[in-house]
């Protein structure tokens, strides 16, 4: 999603928004990223770079000897007297999507936030050849529905009363769905679900996963484009079928199989580019599929201070607290963490702050929220990877259990 470059102003060196004056986005901070034509002067970029580190880095020297950012006023819930409080971060910057743009592309970015590759249109394309009247079921057969982004193409999305971007990025968002995971196909049971995850979210996805119940917050890679992935499934599932399933499931995967091969797509589960982005990861994280962040000369990422093993049962401790006193008792093990964290974000290493983040999000529970709110966002704003955070924030808010997470079914 990077733009190129413009030949005017070698001042600004941010690469320009790909749609220059035809730009939908009322995001602030796509506007801060990307230089758009504009006959009024913008603020001066470096200004912009320096406001976003003062509102990003934490324990500058002058504030070391102060009190921890996850005090026990915050897992309260309660108001410090702070230039910035856990809970106006959590808050976020919410905004209005404008009049959605006539192509399907520019109008799933509108309101997702997140480009979509090639594969995704062309499998709606192929859908479209097995079932004319409503491609989203084309895969009913074998329990699959597309949903998420797809909904605008079936044009269900302009059912949406309020047209705020938290609501969109929150549709078909899973419980366990961190910002890289974005659902694109939804299952019939086990809330299994298939999607995209990407590194970073102006780079195109990684590699398409899945996920279910069975195995909560576990990312299974499936493939890098979403023909191998609903492939892979389909293959899967006509091993655990009878003959008289097993040959419409048969039928389904050879129409899918050929229109892949004509687009030339891999339905290699494993390919290439997905080992050489395996090489990159640089924490594995309690979801599976690993996160990857830009280290150079060692700076970029240190390891957390405590095994997985370990750090699930201090989370379990804080879940399991019989009174609020018991949880911050039990929390205090998690915030020496979390001071550590602190300490490498100061450093330069913001990999480990998402690493935490994500084990929070993953781990679930609502008594995380605040400090994985606060982590993950200081550590995507370093990294510029924006977007995750207005995801995260609109989720947090939204956040719920179990299959029933269509908008549309909460939206009044």
């Amino acid at each position: 999603m990077a733009g190129r470059r413009e030949d005017a102003g070698e001042s600004d060196s941010r690469p320009a928004c790909k749609y220059r004056e035809k730009c939908y986005q009322k995001n602030p901070q796509h506007h801060r990223k990307f230089k758009h034509p504009s006959p009024k002067k913008r603020k001066n970029p470096e200004e912009e770079t320096d406001e976003r580190a003062k509102r990003s880095k934490l324990g500058d020297e002058e504030h070391l000897d102060e009190e921890p950012v996850i005090s026990e006023a915050v897992l309260r819930g309660e108001q410090e007297d702070t230039e910035e409080t856990e809970e106006e971060v959590a808050k976020g910057q919410d905004f209005l999507v404008q009049d959605s743009p006539e192509e399907a592309r520019f109008s799933i970015e509108q309101k997702f936030l997140l480009e979509m590759p090639s594969d995704f249109f062309d499998l709606w394309e192929c859908c479209s050849n097995i079932n004319k009247e409503k491609p989203e079921e084309a895969l009913l057969k074998a329990g699959l529905t597309l949903v998420g982004p797809y909904d605008v193409m079936t044009g269900k999305l302009k059912k949406i009363k309020e047209r705020k971007v938290s609501h969109y990025v929150c549709h078909w968002r899973y419980y366990y769905d961190p910002p890289e995971f974005m659902t694109v196909i939804a299952g019939d049971k086990d809330e299994f679900h298939i999607g995209y995850y990407r590194d970073d979210p102006f780079h195109m996805p990684c590699f398409v996963a899945s996920m279910s119940s069975v195995k909560q917050g576990q990312i299974k890679p499936l493939g890098e484009n979403i023909f191998a992935g609903v492939c892979s499934y389909l293959t899967q599932r006509m091993k655990e079928e009878n003959p008289f399933k097993k040959a419409p499931l048969l039928r389904l995967y050879k129409e899918i199989e050929s229109f892949a091969k004509k687009k030339d797509y891999s339905l290699l589960a494993v390919t290439k580019n997905m080992k050489k982005r395996n090489k990159k990861v640089v924490a594995k994280t309690f979801h599976g599929a690993g996160i990857v962040v830009p280290v150079e000369n060692d700076v970029g990422y240190r390891e957390l201070p405590e095994t997985y093993g370990n750090l699930k049962k201090m989370l379990q401790k804080v879940v399991d607290s019989k009174n609020e006193d018991e949880q911050i008792k039990n929390f205090d093990a998690i915030q020496e963490i979390i001071t550590n964290v602190q300490f490498a974000f100061d450093e330069g290493d913001s990999g480990t702050g998402i690493e935490l983040g994500l084990n929070l999000f993953t781990f679930g529970g609502e008594v995380f929220h605040k400090p994985l709110m606060h982590l993950l966002s200081v550590g995507y704003d370093l990294l510029e990877r924006d977007p995750f955070i207005d995801i995260l924030q609109a989720h947090l808010r939204n956040r719920r259990r179990g299959s029933q997470v269509s908008i549309l079914d909460t939206d009044s």
